[in-house]
Order: C-alpha cells, then structure tokens, then sequence
C-alpha cells in the first residue's frame, strides 16, 4: 500500500504537489473572523455613567482593530439593563451585536432569570471598587464618620444606588453598621442620575463604581469614605477599605463582553482574538487607568471561572437580602 502512495505521488507533476502544499499552509493561515458590516456595542444602562468612556475607547480600539469597520455604542437603557441584554439576545448571532455588561447581570441568574446561560462570555474588560461617596459638603471623611452621622440625624440620612448589585452590597452594609431601619434608600436608574442628586445635596451618600465619581473627586465635589475591596485600592490610596472600618462587605464592580451563546465558535474566536490584541492599545489602557479602574482583559475560560466564584458569595447574598429583578 505503502509503495502503490509513493508511485502516485511520484507520477504527479511538480506544480500540483506545489499547490497542494500552499493550500495546506493558507488553510492553516485563515485570517481570523472580521466583522462584515458596523458592529453595534450595546451598554444596557443610561449614558452618564462610568460606562462611557470605556465602551467610546473600546469601539475606537475595535473598530482599528478591524480595518476600519465602525463599532458604534448604543446605549439601551431600562429595567436595570435587562432591556439592553434581550436586545442582544434578539439579535443574530454573528458577531455584529456584542454586550457590554456589569455584574448587575449575576444577580439575575441567582433571581432564576436565565439570561446568563443564554450568553456566552468573552472577556472581563476592567474592575473598580465600589465606593461609599458624599459630596465635599459632608463633615466627615470615613465610614465611620457616616455611621455616627446616621444615628442622629433629622431628617434621615439617606443612601443611594443605581443597580441592583449596588442596592444588595448597600443593604448587606447598613445592616453590618446598624443602619438598616436608620438610613432611607433611594433608588435610581442610573449611574448620571444617582450622581447629580448625590453632589446636589439631596442624598448622603452613593454608592457608584470609583471610577464613575472620579471626575468628582479630582475637581473636589466629592469624598470617598471607603472602598469595597479587601485591600486598599491603588488608586486611592489615602482611602479606607470598609474591613479597615471595622465592616466586613465587599464590593467590586466589573465591565465585560459577551455575546448570544449560539455564536458560533470562528466568530467567537475572532472577537476574543480582536479584544486579546487590544489589550495592550495604549489609548485604551491610558482610558481605563485614568478612570480609576484596573485593566484585566481574562479569557473566556478565566473570565467564567471568576463568575462562578462570584456567583457563591452573592446567592446567599440574594437570599438574606432579596432585591427584585425583574
């Protein structure tokens, strides 16, 4: 059999062997998946927040990426982001309409919405704390110091949060500080919202990522009295986390991209192998570092891993303190 191959081959003229090997190597070679027509970048929340300038330099980074071809944000904002999410759910599979989300979503998945499992996750893009702000009004520069405010305050003291996860976190923390039947909460739709009436005065104290009140707190119109991770966080430095408190709540807030589960895998592919090659674009780093946050850029499997370990600290979390998704 052996001998009957080598004769073949032999008997075949050198242009064809020739081309067969190139054809090999081009397959071997496929370009990975570009998108064909504009790609949508849909944030499911209002403009305004911390999301802004992220999904603006990650759709001029892609966009590059991809010869070209526009990235355009659309902001689709209602039902804390839920409406957002069914629309890229609706949307075809191909590539052309990609999320990017918070982990807000995780809480409708430990609610039993089942929007996660209809998704597939590409890649943690960035994390900031969230952070316990006031207005630069406020007479007090730590938790503490809010704590001691809230026990004799008149009228109330008050507390404000723009997603579901901030609503959770802030529950869990009034409660741990003796403030659950002290501290009135207000609700808001978004983070711009929940901003302006923070620095206006008319709430205490919001709960926002840090890199959403940064701008606030460059020019002086707002305090940070703690951050939600375990460790100080590098960009503030001078400020307490909440365990140094004396609290122990944890919070942190993420954005990352995802697309329908039924993407199929070249196409997901080309969107990982898009977003792996800008994570070292320097504009966008220089975007996300200058915003308070810390780059990640995890892959898919990475990325899963960090959601189902997240997933185990918020689902008891979920049973003591409900909050409604819808």
């Amino acid at each position: 059999m052996i001998q009957a191959i080598r004769k073949l081959y032999s008997r075949m003229p050198v242009f064809f062997l020739l081309a067969l090997g190139l054809s090999g190597f081009a397959f071997a070679q496929a370009p990975a998946w570009q998108p064909t027509k504009p790609v949508a970048l849909v944030v499911p929340y209002p403009p305004g927040g911390g999301s802004d300038a992220l999904a603006r330099s990650l759709s001029i980074a892609l966009s590059a990426q991809w010869g070209g071809q526009p990235v355009i944000v659309e902001n689709v904002s209602g039902a804390d982001g839920i409406i957002g999410t069914q629309k890229v759910l609706r949307a075809p599979p191909d590539g052309h309409t990609i999320l990017m989300q918070v982990n807000q979503m995780l809480l409708y998945k430990a609610a039993g919405n089942n929007m996660m499992e209809q998704l597939r996750l590409i890649s943690k893009i960035q994390h900031s704390p969230l952070s316990f702000a006031v207005n630069s009004n406020f007479k007090g520069n730590n938790f503490s110091d809010f704590v001691a405010y809230c026990k004799t305050a008149k009228p109330a003291c008050s507390w404000g949060s723009s997603t579901k996860y901030g609503t959770l976190i802030g529950r869990h923390l009034m409660d741990v500080a003796g403030l659950k039947d002290l501290a009135v909460h207000a609700p808001y739709k978004g983070t711009g919202p929940m901003m302006n009436d923070l620095l206006g005065g008319h709430i205490t104290m919001g709960l926002p990522a840090v890199s959403s009140g940064l701008p606030h707190y460059r020019n002086g119109r707002l305090k940070y009295l703690a951050v939600g991770t375990t460790e100080r966080f590098n960009k503030l430095p001078n400020v307490q986390t909440l365990t140094e408190a004396g609290y122990n709540v944890i919070g942190d807030s993420w954005f990352g991209l995802m697309v329908p589960k039924d993407t199929p895998p070249r196409i997901f592919d080309g969107i990982w192998e898009a977003v792996k090659a800008i994570s070292k674009n320097p504009a966008l780093l220089a975007t996300i570092e200058g915003g308070a946050a810390l780059p990640v850029f995890s892959d898919p499997a990475a990325f899963a891993l960090e959601v189902t370990q997240e997933m185990l600290v918020l689902e008891p979390l979920m049973a003591k303190y409900p909050v409604a998704v819808d």
